[in-house]
């Protein structure tokens, strides 16, 4: 069975900036690109709410939909990777959760926070809200004002990985090794001491958590930061060497969590540019 990176799509520009990403993990991975979107109501925020209403006929609007697909593939024609693309119907956290149960791709690219004029999909946090649901890992990417070469090869050569010495946060070690392996990069293991409960265990913790890693065969470094909260440890670190993607855990709490997610996931995707590989470990 082709192994599969699937890449949502809202019809905006700038959702297309996750594309460029989906296609170089296709491509080290040799996988195939599944583009997905979501025919759903158009839909407007008002106080916190979220209206839905029929403002355009539903089928005039699928058919754009269709065309928009058929257009992206048609531009990613010479991306040199497999590429299906499938419109659903429904809820789009709801439909996109359950498809990607179904689908079971290695990861999921989309963006991170869509500002685009029809950018339905990102509009009041869906791809936080999607992570929570996701049955495999999510790289966020950010949007940018430039145009969006899609075939443009991406430069990842860190992957950093934050931990607590929470059983959650250790939890990444494997998803991020995966992702580490696919497109090439090292990995960087780092502690915040000031969120630790025993800051002076937390050279030994990271090296045992190392070691584990290196038997994979990937270089593996380890850093302690001793000043600072740990958003502002993870975007310093990301910020001293370009090419890193950040790779973060999430409890995936429902309730008024769903604005922040945890506190420090959520602090670290708004705050780097720094693409985030995010996963929600199912439960034990």
């Amino acid at each position: 069975m082709t192994a599969t990176v699937m890449a949502p799509l809202d019809g905006s520009p700038a959702a297309e900036a996750a594309l460029p990403w989906a296609v170089h993990l296709a491509k080290r991975t040799n996988s195939s690109l599944r583009l997905v979107g979501v025919h759903a109501p158009p839909t407007v925020m008002l106080d916190g709410e979220t209206l839905v209403g029929n403002v355009v006929p539903d089928e005039s609007i699928r058919r754009k939909e269709a065309d928009y697909f058929a257009d992206v593939q048609s531009r990613l024609a010479y991306a040199g990777v497999p590429v299906t693309a499938e419109l659903l119907d429904g809820s789009v956290v709801t439909s996109l959760a359950d498809y990607a149960r179904k689908l079971r791709p290695t990861w999921v690219v989309m963006l991170s926070h869509g500002r685009g004029a029809v950018a339905r999909f990102f509009l009041g946090e869906t791809a936080s809200e999607f992570v929570r649901s996701s049955p495999c890992p999510v790289l966020l990417v950010h949007g940018t004002s430039e145009p969006v070469d899609l075939t443009a090869t991406r430069d990842v050569r860190h992957v950093l990985v934050p931990l607590d010495g929470s059983e959650l946060a250790a939890r990444m070690l494997g998803p991020a090794s995966d992702f580490a392996r696919a497109v090439g990069a090292d990995v960087t293991l780092l502690t915040a001491l000031a969120a630790v409960p025993n800051p002076a265990e937390a050279a030994g913790y990271l090296e045992d958590q190392a070691k584990r890693v290196r038997q994979s065969g990937l270089t593996v470094g380890v850093r302690t930061a001793p000043q600072g909260g740990a958003a502002d440890a993870i975007v310093a670190e990301a910020a001293a060497k370009p090419g890193t993607v950040v790779a973060l855990t999430t409890h995936g709490r429902g309730g008024l969590s769903k604005l922040v997610w945890g506190s420090v996931t959520d602090a670290v995707v708004r705050r780097t540019p720094a693409p985030a590989l995010v996963f929600r470990p199912q439960e034990k």
